[in-house]
């Protein structure tokens, strides 16, 4: 895989990146999962609202806090607002909104952590309650700020503090999950890495999954698991077909995921369309509802890309953070509870800041083409 990008082709596949990225809103931050199985690389989701920053190391939060001070340098902001997630028990999670909080303040801005009136049971410590003027977001004690940084994916809708606010809230609140999904990332991706490998005469199937969706179903429902079925069988072939064509001998498989949520909830995988259509109560219920309750009616049946990262002696697939469209920080998801097949984002994982460790350029340019994809959709 490493050799179908020639060194003499760097300079081209950046000017031609740039020229992309020309006019585009750039999304302030976002994190790419890539896959790696040798013989292919790609995308396999791409978060707007990422958490694990408190995963980075110093040197990369050095890294982040000048990026974020680029990034809003035309702006010449001053005050930050975070504000985090709803359920905000979770310890490694706050220790996210905290490394956030520490970069932005390492960039050179006042920053507050502000909750809105309702969620101010959650474990954070130093946080603010926001109030609403008008449409002037503030905290209680009287702090203005000049942007909002979201850390949250709004699952199942915008909170009506966060509507028509006349300051500047990044990422805009409507690319949460209540309203974006996967497929139309996934198509935006598919058409430029068509476009990307037009331009180097290599097969654009190297660096994308095949995804298909399937919308209006319920896994308890015969007719709906009949659909899903047959779109799971529909993915299998294309990908026998690229098997023989490059004469990959491993079961090809994929993965069925919920459209419009994260966190590694809802998500399975298959071998076949029978698998679907015998499904076990435990896996029906997995696929019945995500994060915040907000119930499954939309899923992608995904290619499925195994792994042939190893970190620490477990099965390990890398993260690039970006502010922008820059990298910032790379990470190794590992989970030894996991094999090579499976979804590797579970409570089980750990997470690794690797750094410059393992310079990877396979990693920049597909990562890269998957932020762009980002900033088509939000443009």
């Amino acid at each position: 895989m490493q050799n179908i990008i020639h060194p003499k082709l760097e300079k081209s596949i950046n000017d031609w990146l740039k020229e992309r990225f020309q006019g585009l809103k750039l999304p302030f931050y976002s994190s790419i999962d890539l896959r790696n199985s040798g013989y292919k690389i790609a995308p396999v989701d791409a978060n707007l609202f990422p958490a694990g920053f408190n995963n980075f190391s110093e040197e990369s939060k050095v890294t982040a806090a000048k990026l974020v001070k680029s990034y809003f340098e035309k702006q010449q902001y001053r005050k930050v607002l975070i504000i985090p997630e709803n359920y905000t028990r979770n310890k490694m999670y706050i220790e996210n909104v905290f490394a956030i909080e520490k970069i932005l303040q390492m960039a050179g801005f006042e920053t507050r952590i502000g909750l809105l009136s309702d969620e101010t049971y959650n474990l954070i410590e130093s946080y603010e309650t926001i109030i609403k003027e008008g449409s002037l977001l503030k905290t209680k004690s009287g702090f203005v700020p000049d942007v909002v940084i979201l850390n949250r994916d709004m699952t199942s809708h915008i909170p009506d503090t966060l509507k028509d606010v006349k300051q500047e809230i990044t990422p805009n609140p409507l690319y949460g999950w209540h309203s974006r999904h996967k497929l139309k990332y996934f198509e935006i991706y598919e058409k430029l890495a068509l476009e990307f490998c037009n331009e180097l005469a290599i097969d654009p199937w190297l660096i994308f999954a095949f995804t298909e969706n399937c919308n209006e179903v319920d896994f308890n429902d015969n007719l709906s698991l009949e659909r899903i079925a047959a779109k799971v069988d529909h993915v299998l072939s294309l990908m026998r077909k690229k098997y023989e064509e490059y004469g990959i001998e491993t079961q090809p498989y994929v993965f069925i995921k919920a459209s419009n949520g994260t966190y590694g909830m809802g998500i399975i995988t298959a071998e076949n369309g029978d698998e679907i259509l015998n499904i076990n109560k435990k896996k029906r219920n997995k696929m019945n509802k995500i994060k915040e309750g907000v119930k499954i009616n939309s899923v992608i049946i995904q290619e499925g890309i195994p792994t042939i990262d190893v970190f620490k002696n477990s099965p390990a697939e890398p993260l690039i953070y970006y502010i922008g469209d820059t990298p910032a920080c790379y990470l190794y998801r590992c989970n030894d509870r996991k094999d090579v097949y499976s979804s590797l984002n579970s409570t089980d994982c750990e997470f690794y800041d690797i750094g410059r460790t393992i310079e990877e350029k396979l990693w920049n340019i597909v990562s890269k083409l998957a932020v762009l994809a980002l900033a088509v959709e939000l443009s």
